[in-house]
């Protein structure tokens, strides 16, 4: 097998458990057959990028990872681009003690994965770092404990890579630009196999002009669009509500009679990632009217690197973990959970006895949900308690922690050994991110605080603050990011007027650590200090899915407990009604196996596809490498289009596409809509074979993916995997679904 070319951008895009056979439909990698090796790219990589060559194994089967780790895949690829990172970063390369490296002159080994309990996880890597300022790695070999290398002995005998390995990358990377290009240009030509569709659209606009909009909205829109500015405002709804839609419509208003009164105003609409940015920003150029210079729309990330000094122009050479808010918080969870790792392994014997039994509970834990969960209440603790304090590892450092007063949304931590654990893990983290000269979104938000508390920005407010600021996905920003919003505001005498739109069935927790969400210590309900009186206002109809739709989402909202968001979030489902024009009730299809659901799926595929906008969207996202395998294989006729989404940042590239299917996991797809949904992968929900926790964040997904699609719905089940869960059973039983027998086979 040929040696492998590829990036650290690329293989963290192959760890969200893309199926290898669906690369070919991820819009964020380009695949490339040389003629010395393979090569696999991100979209954005270019010719000067780090490059990660894989020496393979000629017998292997697996184009990715040796045949012996294949079911620990997403491990082995983060831990070699992690690998990659660090070496970039570090004129002496040291690793982390729970990867147990070696090393002779120029060759390094370390553990594949984390942990020795088996043969598969004491495989190890035989790598070599080329020096340059974006140093080259070379993966020689993978061993394990029946087949070890002496690192002395492997010297001698080291593989040498074929000629031509470079012609090839910079063929492959020019090709993927080609095609980035080309797909951007593209437009679509008539086929005998396809049906010329309009492009998929976005949740905030149509395309129409402002008084198109005003003629169309319902009562509870105008009545958040004309309410005064004088107070900030919470606005509530579920998914479909048009929650987006009225936040642009109220700020497109207000500089409206702005202009009419010659006014100075400036208006900011910040979001928590760029893929939203992007939309609202589409919908505001279609409204009809000159540019809004008045108007900025940007994540609250890129207003960070944008307005604290130390981020306008820097030279340090680090680089930021994530483009946005959402992609950051990814980044960090991923280091936080490899440095967990490192310390339970080694430090944690040192305060194990002095910790109280609930902390060491979760340290000890073996549930990857429990992992996970204790990753994100370190996270917030991380970015939103020490980072916000300005504490940094030190002398004294530890101690300023200990003192500081804790909230009820805080992790909560029972006495000053919790506190001496915690801080001991954020020291190996801040270590850990300098040593691959990493930047974190909470600490690009922290330093802007600390900017912000100045009386330079005290002064310079008064020109570069804005008068309103509106705030989409509100539910998704941390305490730290809130804590951020009121600082941004010109007038210092008065309370700042945002306008913050929320779905109160999301929690951020549940978009980044799903089914562990409901493990977390630390609650997203914090009250927003500095901003004032908040009047709700709530969005009681739904523009997207027809009636029949919203039936099964009322059934399924029903069916589990409310998150325990406080009372300011919620909102009545029951009272919700919609618009639309009455469709097909929605069907469950049940299959007597796997493949014969797959069968059913392509079938539903070939039927809808010439007149519908489809969607594949994945409830658990433990199932996504079948399901994008299967994408794949729908994929291989010539007759349709499939894209797959492995993440937010793939959203993007899915507009280059005006017909087709997009198949993802539900998380991925918020934000998008569809004419058809078609939802798999649901697991058996007995109460015996799931705890009450994964059966809320499972549930809270279905909810979601059913609240993508506009006119119809199927939702697939098969018997392998338990059959129809009791929800929809239920469902069926109150006549909000038709059930239909799949496939026997």
């Amino acid at each position: 097998m040929k040696p492998l070319i590829t990036t650290v951008r690329a293989l963290k895009e192959l760890a969200t458990d893309l199926s290898p056979e669906a690369i070919w439909a991820s819009p964020a990698l380009v695949q490339f057959d040389g003629g010395s090796t393979e090569v696999l790219v991100a979209a954005d990589d270019k010719i000067d990028e780090q490059r990660i060559v894989i020496i393979r194994d000629q017998h292997s089967t697996d184009r990715f990872v040796p045949d012996h780790l294949v079911n620990l895949r997403r491990e082995v690829l983060s831990r070699i681009a992690s690998f990659a990172e660090r070496a970039r970063a570090s004129g002496s390369l040291v690793l982390p003690r729970g990867w147990s490296q070696y090393k002779h002159n120029k060759l390094i080994s370390f553990f594949a994965v984390a942990g020795a309990r088996s043969d598969d996880q004491a495989s190890r890597w035989i790598a070599e770092v080329v020096p340059g300022d974006n140093p080259d790695i070379f993966l020689w070999a993978n061993t394990t404990s029946q087949n070890k290398a002496v690192l002395e002995e492997f010297e001698l005998s080291k593989p040498v890579v074929p000629r031509g390995w470079e012609a090839d990358w910079k063929d492959a990377v020019t090709a993927a630009m080609v095609r980035i290009s080309q797909a951007q240009r593209a437009q679509p030509t008539a086929a005998d196999v396809e049906i010329l569709l309009s492009p998929l659209e976005q949740s905030a606009t149509k395309g129409w002009s402002y008084e198109q909009w005003l003629e169309s909205i319902t009562d509870d829109q105008r009545s958040f669009i004309e309410a005064e500015t004088n107070r900030s405002i919470r606005l509530r709804g579920p998914a479909g509500s048009g929650k987006t839609l009225a936040l642009t419509l109220k700020a497109t208003r207000e500089v409206l009679q702005a202009r009419e009164t010659g006014e100075d105003l400036r208006v900011l609409i910040v979001t928590h990632s760029w893929s939203l940015a992007s939309e609202i920003s589409d919908s505001l150029d279609s409204m009809g009217f000159d540019p809004f210079n008045e108007i900025d729309v940007f994540p609250l990330l890129e207003i960070a690197k944008n307005t604290s000094p130390q981020y306008v122009d820097d030279q340090s050479g680090f680089v930021l973990a994530g483009e946005d808010s959402f992609s950051g918080k990814q980044a960090q969870l991923d280091e936080i959970n490899d440095v967990l790792d490192d310390f339970i392994s080694g430090d944690w014997i040192t305060y194990r006895a002095r910790t109280t039994g609930d902390l060491r509970s979760r340290f000890e834990s073996d549930a990857s949900d429990v992992r996970s969960a204790l990753a994100w209440d370190l996270l917030v603790e991380f970015g939103s308690v020490i980072g916000a304090a300005a504490i940094f590892p030190g002398a004294g450092a530890e101690s300023r922690y200990c003192q500081l007063p804790r909230a009820a949304w805080m992790m909560p931590l029972r006495n000053q050994e919790d506190m001496r654990v915690v801080f001991a893990i954020y020291t190996k983290y801040m270590e850990s991110l300098d040593a691959r000269a990493m930047l974190t979104s909470d600490q690009v938000l922290s330093d802007l605080l600390s900017h912000l508390e100045t009386h330079a920005w005290n002064r310079a407010r008064r020109t570069q603050g804005y008068d309103l600021i509106f705030v989409d996905e509100f539910h998704l920003f941390s305490p730290l990011e809130r804590q951020v919003l009121h600082y941004l505001a010109r007038d210092v005498s008065h309370y700042p007027r945002v306008f913050m739109a929320v779905d109160p069935r999301q929690s951020p927790s549940e978009a980044f650590i799903g089914v562990a969400a409901d493990e977390t210590w630390s609650s997203s309900a914090v009250i927003e200090d500095g901003i004032g009186d908040i009047t709700n206002f709530e969005l009681t109809t739904v523009h997207r899915f027809t009636p029949e739709i919203l039936n099964l989402i009322k059934h399924v909202h029903h069916e589990f407990p409310t998150l325990e968001l406080g009372k300011d979030w919620h909102v009545d489902l029951s009272k919700v009604e919609s618009v639309q024009h009455p469709g097909p009730i929605p069907l469950l299809s049940v299959a007597a196996s796997r493949s014969g659901e797959e069968n059913d799926i392509v079938k539903a595929v070939h039927q809808l596809y010439p007149t519908a906008r489809l969607a594949l969207a994945i409830v658990d996202s433990r199932q996504w490498g079948r399901y994008s395998d299967l994408a794949s294989r729908i994929g291989n006729s010539p007759k349709f289009h499939v894209s797959t989404i492995s993440g937010r940042s793939d959203i993007d590239g899915i507009g280059y596409r005006r017909r087709g299917l997009v198949a993802g996991s539900a998380e991925y797809l918020a934000g998008l809509q569809f004419d058809v949904v078609l939802v798999a992968g649901i697991p058996d929900m007995q109460i015996a074979r799931m705890t009450p926790n994964e059966r809320t964040r499972i549930l809270s997904l279905l909810y979601l993916a059913l609240s993508r699609a506009q006119r119809e719905v199927y939702v697939f089940v098969n018997e392998d995997d338990g059959g129809v869960t009791d929800v929809l059973a239920r469902a069926v039983a109150n006549g909000v679904m038709l059930k239909e027998r799949g496939s026997l086979v």
